[in-house]
């Protein structure tokens, strides 16, 4: 067994962490209240909106699983998608805002990723120079920074589950029923930070227990006895963490009420439409991206699943380096990768831009299995982020790797800081992942700050989704309820009713005028029932629209709103019951 090292060694791995995470989040540093990390088309805006209205439900005193902000008038279920991040980040918020509160949840889980794969690598191979070169590659994935490019924070919470993976080696190690009741917990805590990781999680779990199992087969009846009581406990640990906030969650997306669904359907169409997995782009550096979702959704998404050369052959040579009684653990590993490399290929084989046929069928891949035969399978919608899995499995091969080349008589240190820096320079200059970060400044127009007494509606419709939800962040200021939801096109009560789907039709036609007066009964009645039913203000943008289209839609909101306000940005309206009545010509501030 080897010795304890000394806390010194594990504050120098920290400190590798916390300076690499510095070097990945220093575009905002500058402004860490108002700059948000992440492309400001992406889902920026989403999360720091969500940040923003968990703290202020719990505030309130409410448990945020309900909203009538979004999907006016009716509102609905919605379980925050990083409810784990704006959790650990609560005291912040309440200091520093969302947007503050949000670029340290992804600091923190950078470091959370270094840590976990260190105390993962540390664990199974004892070479701390090992652990700390597969903390830093692991932190530093071409993946993961994809994904803070997407402004997508909770995807950031790899970490735990390295972290909850360390628990269960230490359980198979040393087994006993607290630490086999850490080990559930923490896996439960894993899945609650991001629910794929808590399959990924569970995945490799099975695989490190069977193989342990398999090495144990010809153990007396009491040991096996011992062995099922613990992996009872373990499961029932893991059950006690995830079961509540689990049923929570899947709650949310059921029935009319549910603002974010994940109906099968839709789950499949999205997989084998758009969050396709290019076998090519795995190997390919650069920036290349396929699907390249610019170009065919006009989405400024990038799918990052780069496993980089610099990682993959080191890490992969591991078992030829390693002496033979290391090489069975090293062969698990191996196959953890294997394993998190098919899965995430997604239903069938696309390679370079296509789906490959056999036949007159696209070849199946063994991710069809878990969509159809798991529980819950077929909510998952991106096949792509099982290379989180692949790429951890690859982390703690390149620690076996350095600690062979150790073992060999080469200088350690020099060929942990080599691998490591060749791995780093890859991830950041010549992976497909954007470096430096893009940042998103989160500024919302202060009229906002002035609307009250009913929802807002803001105009243009027809941007982005991921764009547009940048009305949302609007909230943070006015607190009214808008009609947009997270993924719906277009607001549906807004296209049931007369006005608002002229207005919206009108906001994609190609008529240059606009009547001087509103032109029929119908769209009077329309206009009624939205202020019956509590539209107060519509704001018009013009940034995202062509001038003379501005302009047409202007007239038009001239002749059944009350203009309050414009500038160089927007135009602000006013819906009352009886147009220039009152003060309804009155300025706002």
């Amino acid at each position: 067994m080897a010795q304890p090292l000394p806390y010194r060694s594990h504050l120098v791995a920290l400190a590798v962490f916390v300076g690499l995470t510095l070097v990945l989040v220093a575009p905002v540093l500058g402004a860490p209240h108002q700059l948000a990390l992440g492309h400001p088309a992406n889902d920026v805006w989403n999360h720091v909106w969500g940040y923003w209205w968990f703290a202020d439900r719990l505030a309130a005193g409410e448990i945020p699983l309900q909203t009538k902000l979004l999907g006016w008038p009716e509102g609905g279920r919605l379980w925050f998608i990083d409810a784990f991040g704006a959790v650990l980040t609560l005291p912040l918020q309440s200091l520093w805002g969302p947007v503050a509160a949000y670029n340290v949840d992804i600091a923190l889980q950078l470091v959370v990723c270094g840590l976990g794969a260190y105390a993962l690598a540390l664990a199974l191979t004892g070479s701390w120079h090992g652990a700390v070169a597969a903390g830093a590659v692991f932190l530093t994935s071409p993946h993961l920074l994809g994904q803070i490019y997407n402004g997508i924070s909770e995807t950031m919470a790899a970490g735990w589950m390295a972290l909850a993976l360390t628990a269960v080696v230490w359980a198979l190690q040393r087994p006993s029923w607290k630490k086999a009741a850490l080990a559930g917990a923490a896996l439960g805590i894993g899945a609650i930070a991001n629910w794929y990781y808590g399959l990924f999680g569970a995945l490799i779990a099975g695989v490190l227990l069977l193989t342990t199992l398999w090495r144990h087969r010809d153990a007396p009846p009491a040991a096996r006895r011992q062995t099922a009581v613990l992996i009872s406990v373990a499961t029932v640990a893991l059950f006690l963490v995830v079961a509540g906030p689990f049923w929570l969650f899947s709650q949310s997306m059921k029935g009319t009420g549910a603002l974010v669904t994940r109906n099968e359907q839709f789950v499949w169409m999205t997989l084998i439409l758009h969050n396709m997995t290019d076998l090519v782009s795995m190997f390919r550096p650069g920036r290349n991206y396929s699907p390249d979702l610019k170009a065919v959704f006009n989405e400024d998404l990038i799918v990052v699943v780069y496993l980089g050369h610099a990682l993959l052959w080191p890490a992969l040579a591991a078992p030829l380096l390693a002496s033979p009684r290391q090489r069975r653990r090293i062969w698990t590993w191996v196959a953890v990768f294997a394993g998190f490399f098919v899965l995430a290929l997604g239903p069938f084989l696309y390679i370079n831009g296509r789906y490959v046929a056999w036949g007159d069928r696209w070849v199946g891949l063994p991710f069809l299995a878990l969509f159809r035969g798991v529980p819950m399978g077929s909510s998952v919608s991106h096949a792509y982020r099982f290379v989180v899995g692949a790429g951890l499995a690859l982390s703690i091969l390149l620690a076996f790797t350095v600690r062979a080349l150790g073992q060999r008589g080469h200088r350690l240190w020099l060929v942990a800081v080599g691998l490591t820096t060749l791995r780093v320079v890859e991830s950041l200059f010549a992976s497909p992942a954007v470096f430096p970060l893009p940042t998103t400044k989160v500024e919302v127009h202060s009229i906002y700050a002035h609307l009250d007494g009913g929802a807002v509606w803001d105009l243009p419709v027809g941007i982005p989704v991921l764009a547009r939800s940048r009305y949302a962040a609007a909230q943070m200021l006015h607190g009214q309820p808008i009609p947009y939801s997270l993924n719906d096109p277009t607001p549906p009560y807004l296209y049931r009713n007369r006005l608002g789907q002229y207005i919206m039709e009108l906001e994609r036609s190609r008529i240059a005028q606009v009547p001087l007066e509103l032109p029929t009964k119908d769209l009077v009645l329309a206009r009624e029932q939205l202020i019956e039913e509590g539209l107060r203000w519509v704001v018009l943008h013009k940034t995202p629209l062509p001038p003379a289209q501005f302009a047409k839609i202007a007239g038009f909101l001239d002749l059944v709103a009350t203009p309050v306000f414009a500038d160089e940005e927007l135009r602000l309206y006013r819906l009352d019951p009886l147009p220039g009545g009152g003060d309804a010509g009155a300025p706002m501030p």
